[in-house]
């Protein structure tokens, strides 16, 4: 019998081949925390942060990575609130969001907005560590706030945020859930830059939280977002047990397209779980 050789060409492309994708997921393993937290550092030396808007109270958290800041807005007037604790998205600072914070209020939810260590005036480092122990101290020191319904507590969050929010509901009673631009899975994600789960270093996982959340969600996804594409949203529909999803005529970053009617849309979902009006 007649061996056939494999020609040396071949093994020599297949082991540039080999070698040239250890290389990308080595780096992708090192830089991964640098594309996912991409606000993370000091803010602008040129942002003012001596006076916040009228009714917005700073807050220092106490937390593992160190002061972590926070901002509270009570709602008006109300002697026992339903509140709302607020995670932004990745490239953005808690001030991004102070616009649909006051929407938020202006329903009659008390909000909670909480900064990811490591961005702006937080100290330490962003992690899914780092930042899940951030949002616990924050929950607690929320649901301890003379004012607020502890038993009527809203996890809203976006892109990243929203997987922040999920990680949140596994270890704090969260009384509904709406995700804006949620990705399923880290894993998932990865697929297009071909890396592999097991060099994922943050693995959110937004499938396995809704699976498990026994309580109403609303998802929030523009059906022309190319970043976190609108299937996303799709799957975590059909995994959970009792979710909603809007659909939006929008990309990532320029959602929602309509604040008026997204902020009645809001209210509605809002409505329909028992978190607005008395109880």
């Amino acid at each position: 019998m007649v061996k056939r050789r494999v020609p040396s060409g071949f093994v020599s492309f297949i082991v540039v081949v080999l070698a040239g994708y250890l290389a990308w997921a080595t780096l992708l393993f090192f830089m991964q925390r640098r594309m996912m937290f991409a606000g993370a550092g000091p803010a602008p030396a040129d942002a003012a942060r001596e006076a916040l808007p009228d009714g917005v109270e700073r807050i220092w958290l106490d937390t593992e990575a160190g002061a972590v800041e926070a901002w509270f807005v009570p709602a008006d007037g109300a002697e026992s609130s339903p509140a709302v604790i607020f995670a932004h998205g990745n490239a953005e600072l808690i001030d991004h969001a102070l616009a649909d914070v006051l929407d938020l209020r202006d329903m009659g939810l008390s909000v909670m907005l909480v900064e990811f260590p490591g961005y702006g005036w937080s100290e330490g480092q962003p992690s899914r560590a780092s930042i899940a122990d951030a949002y616990r101290v924050a929950y607690d020191t929320l649901a301890a706030r003379p004012g607020v319904d502890a038993g009527r507590i809203v996890g809203i969050g976006r892109s990243l945020g929203a997987a922040v929010i999920g990680d949140l509901a596994r270890v704090r009673p969260l009384r509904a859930l709406v995700l804006q631009s949620p990705f399923t899975s880290v894993a998932h994600l990865a697929r297009r830059y071909l890396v592999p789960p097991v060099l994922i270093r943050d693995a959110f996982d937004n499938v396995a939280v809704v699976r498990a959340f026994d309580g109403p969600i609303l998802l929030v996804h523009g059906t022309r977002d190319a970043m976190i594409p609108y299937a996303h949203s799709e799957r975590l529909e059909r995994a959970a047990s009792a979710a909603e999803l809007l659909a939006l005529d929008c990309g990532h970053n320029d959602c929602p397209p309509n604040r008026a009617a997204h902020t009645a849309a809001l209210r509605e979902f809002l409505g329909r779980a028992n978190i607005l009006g008395s109880q």
